[in-house]
């Protein structure tokens, strides 16, 4: 229990939380609100009812309110007010982004089950009004940097994510040993080596 939380509060964030465990184990229509209740402390489903008006509005508050987003952004930006070229930024926001979102696999699981069953509408509302505008702002940070002039930026932050979703997915569902025995900042310079040389390899000088 948080000390600092209401007790009203207390009992929201216990029952975000037994829905998220939930939601992810057993899938949103395995999830019943009783189940929640039941999980959040043993509360009654009324109670719930007096946080949330249906099942659909705890997991919107699920995405809305336990993304990671917040905190990539901080490792992204801190990536970048250290970085002097392109090749700076994308090898630290690489590696200080696979120590961290490996920890919020469950948020990718709540996106999938996002896509599957109300068509990907809370993540793209996330998106838009949320994680878009400050991505753009670091985009347009990111272009000042020496050796980033004519990056085409959407499909280089597409391509970023693409890296990044796929490695941690990968991570979790490969049999132990598949990948070798890299450690994560390993795998995190290498990524970054294929995201800003290609397959041919560093560009000579």
């Amino acid at each position: 229990m948080d000390p600092t939380l209401s007790k009203g509060d207390q009992a929201r964030a216990d029952i975000l939380d037994a829905a998220r465990h939930l939601f992810v184990t057993y899938g949103y229509h395995g999830t019943s609100m009783r189940a929640i209740a039941q999980a959040a402390g043993g509360r009654s489903v009324a109670g719930l009812y007096n946080h949330f008006p249906s099942k659909e509005a705890i997991f919107m508050a699920l995405i809305a309110e336990r993304n990671p987003y917040d905190l990539l952004f901080g490792v992204l930006e801190g990536a970048l007010a250290d970085a002097h070229t392109l090749a700076d930024f994308v090898h630290t926001a690489l590696r200080e982004v696979l120590r961290v979102l490996p920890q919020h696999y469950d948020f990718l699981q709540l996106a999938q089950i996002d896509l599957r069953e109300f068509g990907g509408k809370n993540i793209a509302h996330l998106l838009q009004h949320s994680a878009f505008p400050r991505l753009l702002d670091l985009l347009r940070r990111v272009q000042a940097l020496p050796d980033a002039a004519r990056l085409d930026s959407l499909v280089w932050v597409r391509t970023l994510a693409s890296l990044v979703i796929g490695f941690v997915i990968t991570e979790q569902l490969a049999p132990t040993g598949l990948f070798g025995d890299l450690s994560t900042d390993e795998w995190a310079a290498h990524l970054a080596d294929m995201l800003l040389y290609g397959c041919l390899g560093p560009r000579a000088g």
